[in-house]
């Protein structure tokens, strides 16, 4: 691997720049709380959204891919569903209609679920490598990713790490047991529509799992991650209401909010992480595009991304 030895100056640059992301505070320095973080299972994308004007921000903002989808009226599709039996079909449908609702009740976007064949977002649940380039890390780690908008076959797209336990807790009951799909699939369709990783404190859209945000039929976005969407496709119609929009497939009526208990396996133990090339760090973390990995008071990166990178 090519790495390089970071100067102290380096190293607490990017350091404050992945407690920006994280939304604490920015002391540049490898504290408790920065390496709690660092193990806090987060969104595969990286934070690499043009580092140098996100340190020149005094304002905290949402951030833009660059990416839009040149139509309004979007279809969507679940390809795949997880293995596990933690959360019924029709509750994973459920919490993933409300998701995209989320974005299109305060924008001029709207979804509509496709009965088969292709759609702009199409969602799978899978493990490991699964043919996208950017393989899962089991439980724990990265949990789900999505393609910006474009005109490649893979944008829009949104993947789940199925080696997650998938749970709906939306008055976070579960304390932990599992991982909030709905919270995360509002994160992931945030990027699916061309909103990259936010700074701002309390955005959908920061990089790290935050927990259950409530329920589906009663969430509203943050007021950063509206100014976002509005950025790219404007306030919603106001002849439409946010479930409509041109018929291009027949649309299901509102699914019923699922129970708030649905039954949950028993999981063991979180397995530890393989030990990598026999060598022990404090912590590991993408910041900028670079992998760092740290070690008492050293530290060392890695200027490319390896194979296993992220979307």
């Amino acid at each position: 691997m090519a790495a390089r030895l970071q100067t102290q100056e380096g190293l607490t640059h990017a350091v404050k720049l992945m407690q920006r992301f994280a939304g604490i505070q920015e002391t540049g320095l490898l504290d408790e709380r920065t390496l709690q973080m660092m193990r806090r299972p987060r969104c595969s994308l990286p934070d690499i959204i043009g580092t140098s004007e996100l340190m020149r921000r005094r304002r905290r903002r949402y951030a833009l891919s660059g990416n839009v989808w040149s139509k309004k009226a979007l279809t969507w599709r679940i390809r795949s569903f997880p293995s596990s039996q933690s959360l019924p079909r029709d509750h994973i449908r459920n919490l993933l209609y409300f998701a995209l609702r989320a974005w299109s009740n305060v924008s001029a976007l709207s979804f509509h679920e496709a009965p088969s064949g292709s759609a702009d977002i199409l969602v799978d649940f899978s493990r490991s490598y699964h043919d996208d380039g950017y393989p899962f890390d089991g439980p724990g780690g990265t949990l789900a990713h999505a393609f910006f908008p474009g005109e490649h076959p893979i944008s829009g797209d949104t993947h789940f790490d199925d080696e997650e336990t998938w749970i709906y807790d939306p008055q976070n009951a579960a304390q932990g047991t599992g991982t909030d799909l709905f919270a995360v699939a509002v994160h992931e369709f945030g990027h699916a529509v061309g909103l990259s990783h936010s700074s701002a404190r309390g955005s959908i859209m920061l990089p790290y799992y935050q927990g259950p945000v409530g329920w589906p039929h009663q969430y509203q976005l943050p007021p950063d991650d509206v100014l976002g969407v509005e950025q790219l496709y404007g306030r919603p119609d106001p002849g439409l209401s946010p479930s409509e929009g041109p018929p291009l497939f027949p649309i299901p009526t509102e699914p019923p909010v699922p129970p708030l208990s649905p039954q949950r396996p028993t999981r063991g133990p979180r397995p530890l992480a393989p030990d990598r090339c026999e060598a022990n760090f404090d912590a590991i973390a993408n910041i900028r595009g670079e992998v760092f990995f740290f070690k008492s008071e050293f530290s060392l990166s890695n200027p490319h991304p390896p194979s296993w990178g992220l979307p």
